[in-house]
């Protein structure tokens, strides 16, 4: 075979596609834009189509986003560019039909322009940052497509409830039309004695696409030793609120600011690399002072905008608790952490002791200040037309579904206890003696401990529909639930109780959406409460006839309703320790009811009943003897009475006794009153003994929860609860239609 030719390799052509591309002279990149422009000058002034054309500003973006495309910087880089031009061009050729549409195109189409410029050019971007942050100094800050708010003023709620609503930090991404609130605080007096707590780290709003929030820690606070806002005395000051938006000096804030000096002076706990180190901070203001103003160049002004998120972030309540957690199980006596979820439970035990509000701003603006600052002519226009408020509110509600990591609803113990000895054990327990080993057994699991319920995975959506012949309905769907008891003092920490699941669902009136008062129903009538009674009469099905009583209690108290149903996902699994106390508290509740119709029936017993007459003297004496002297005769009497202790046969011996030495010195008349007194109440007391002894019985009641328990471990299916939520229609009337105007388009 001959020698295969020795192949010489050749220089690798490249393709074209492998060539960069040349970069043009700032010479050419000016000369193009002149061009364009020139030209569009021209055939402006050469033909009145196109004069209009550019007035309208359809042309212009035009040439924008040509440009745009030709730079490689373009808005909407994922739509072609020829449907992009097609579109704005076809939508301003069906707007120039009309000198509405027109207008309402051109101004829109111009604010289009703002923005592509913006977006397009990056030395357009960099001067109206440093324009702006220069004019508007320390209270918006625009890094490059962001605008960033802090030092936002407090929030007050005063309106069913008193509260106070901290929002530490505000980001507005215009690139991505999304929003980031940072560092909620809420604290909420819904009584005397109950206080609500809710901290969020971060909210995030993605315009018509969803809502995604963290980690969401609600305490429940209860007793003056728990709550901030325990002291609120002094009167709210409306005309205060109505001279200025924003107030310096407020009951709410005084309150908040004394509550957490405590917090904003002990050491804060900083995550590094090497571990956990300890930073104490004089004051919360004193560490914003470095950044409360931006510098005008770019990456200085990012800096310190991501500088500004860091402080919030690690000065947050959340935070240092998690921090102080994972110190405290470092040194061992903490918290023993297995995963996220009783790293939740602790946080939230360890959140209980903290200020409602930890980080009060200086100023707040209260919530019926806002609600009226809109000017009068724009209230009577949405009042006059609550169909455009449905119709708002209809597509924002269906475009963002909301997405909840967690949410973990911590109490007290000793709270709880307290609230059980007011409303269940109340005067029982002093004249019970098994009733007061019963409330030691629950006061003891329940007061040193606290409790989390963690509802985990959260998904909730809503929909407002257009015609107010459906109502307002909302779901929430939970792929976790768990029960915690921690124990702070032993760092223990305890699932309880755990779910498959669970979901609910709200239906609510549409007539209780502001501006919709002309449908609320009218004010029930004495002929309309008749009209239900001769219903119920004449009702031949049970569950009619309870279904229209309670549409008569309803009508007469002149209230609607929402309807609530919620569904738990079994099966279920529960510690023996809640099984115990679950036990304990039905047989309590159980001894109390038997208590109660015990003590009714002896009442009755003794109003109707005549005074006895005593018996033959000759007779009674004959047996008073035979009592005192015969020991048999004493047994016999006990084992007909049901006497269940030494201490009652001795104490009816020293009766005997007092009778036999009454009747020796002649006082037989008072002496059989005193029997007869005494034997009645002994043998009342120990019927009540025998009877509470035969139906609550310790091991019936324990099986009983056991075999529920073990049932549920294996059961498959839902298990729910439908009720309602009763609401006054009276201040939905208020607002008169006569002022305000007649309906154009309900």
């Amino acid at each position: 075979m001959a020698p295969n030719p020795i192949m010489i390799p050749r220089k690798p052509v490249p393709r074209r596609s492998e060539h960069h591309k040349p970069r043009r002279s700032s010479v050419s990149e000016w000369q193009e834009p002149i061009l364009g422009g020139a030209v569009l000058v021209l055939l402006g002034a050469a033909f009145p189509l196109a004069r209009k054309w550019l007035l309208s500003g359809a042309g212009i973006e035009s040439c924008l986003i040509v440009w745009g495309s030709r730079t490689e910087s373009r808005v909407f880089p994922s739509i072609p560019l020829w449907t992009v031009l097609a579109t704005i061009n076809l939508i301003y050729a069906i707007s120039s039909t009309s000198w509405l549409l027109n207008g309402l195109f051109a101004t829109i189409c111009w604010m289009s322009i703002g923005l592509t410029s913006l977006f397009q050019f990056p030395k357009a971007a960099h001067y109206a940052r440093r324009a702006l942050r220069k004019t508007l100094g320390k209270h918006p800050h625009f890094i490059k497509d962001k605008i960033a708010l802090f030092n936002l003023p407090a929030l007050e709620i005063d309106t069913e409830v008193d509260g106070l609503m901290v929002m530490r930090g505000v980001t507005i991404s215009l690139s991505s039309l999304t929003l980031v609130v940072h560092g909620i605080e809420l604290g909420l007096k819904l009584a005397d004695e109950i206080e609500l707590a809710i901290y969020v780290d971060e909210v995030t709003v993605r315009l018509f696409r969803r809502i995604e929030v963290g980690d969401v820690y609600a305490n429940v606070k209860g007793g003056k030793f728990e709550m901030t806002f325990s002291g609120l005395d002094d009167p709210v000051d409306d005309a205060a609120s109505a001279d200025s938006v924003f107030l310096d000096d407020t009951p709410l804030l005084r309150a908040a600011t004394a509550g957490s000096e405590g917090f904003q002076d002990r050491p804060k706990l900083r995550e590094t690399l090497t571990g956990v180190s300890y930073i104490r901070d004089s004051s919360a203001k004193a560490g914003f002072d470095s950044v409360q103003s931006f510098s005008p160049d770019d990456e200085i002004a990012d800096q310190q905008y991501h500088d500004r998120l860091t402080e919030i972030r690690t000065s947050s309540a959340v935070y240092q608790s998690r921090q102080q957690v994972r110190q405290k199980a470092k040194n061992g006596s903490g918290f023993a952490v297995d995963d996220e979820k009783d790293m939740r439970a602790a946080v939230s035990a360890e959140l209980h002791g903290l200020p409602s509000v930890p980080h009060p701003p200086s100023r707040s603006v209260r919530v019926t200040t806002l609600q009226r600052l809109s000017p009068p002519y724009m209230r009577r226009f949405m009042h006059r037309l609550p169909f455009l408020l449905r119709l708002l509110l209809a597509p924002l509600s269906y475009f963002h579904p909301i997405n909840i990591s967690s949410v973990n609803a911590a109490g007290s113990g000793q709270w709880v206890s307290q609230l059980l000895q007011q409303q269940v054990f109340k005067e029982y327990a002093e004249t019970n003696l098994q009733l007061r080993k019963l409330h030691r057994r629950i006061s003891h699991w329940l007061a040193d401990a606290n409790f989390c319920l963690q509802l985990a995975d959260i998904y909730g959506l809503g929909q407002v529909p257009l015609s107010t012949s459906f109502d307002i309905v909302a779901y929430l769907k939970f792929n976790d639930v768990m029960a915690y008891r921690t124990e702070p003092q032993s760092g223990t920490i305890r699932q309880v109780v755990r779910l498959g699941g669970a979901d609910a669902t709200f239906t609510i009136p549409s007539f209780l959406l502001p501006h919709h008062e002309h449908i609320v129903p009218p004010k029930p009538t004495a002929e309309d409460e008749e009209e239900i009674e001769v219903e119920i009469e004449e009702s031949t099905s049970l569950p009619k006839a309870v279904q229209a009583e309670r549409e008569l209690k309803r009508t007469k108290k002149d209230e609607t309703e929402i309807t609530m149903s919620v569904h738990a996902s079994l099966p279920a699994s529960c510690d023996q320790s809640l099984l115990n106390f679950i036990a304990a508290l039905v047989k309590a509740t159980k001894i109390i009811e038997l208590e109660k119709e015990v003590d009714e029936v002896d009442t009755s017993s003794q109003s109707t009943d005549e005074p006895a007459t005593p018996t033959s003297p000759t007779n009674f004496d004959n047996d008073t003897i035979s009592i005192a002297s015969n020991d048999s005769a004493t047994s016999r009497l006990k084992t007909a009475l049901p006497l269940n202790s030494v201490k009652d046969v001795a104490s009816f011996k020293l009766l005997a006794k007092n009778i036999r030495q009454n009747l020796k010195d002649g006082t037989t008349s008072n002496s059989i009153k005193e029997f007869a007194k005494d034997l009645h109440q002994q043998t009342k007391d120990g019927m009540k003994k025998a009877v509470v002894g035969g139906l609550v019985n310790d091991r019936w009641i324990a099986k009983l929860v056991g075999k529920t328990a073990a049932m549920l471990q294996k059961a498959q299916g839902d298990v729910g609860y439908s009720g309602s939520i009763p609401v006054a229609l009276g201040m939905y009337r208020s607002e008169g239609t006569g002022e305000w105007g007649t309906k154009i388009l309900p």
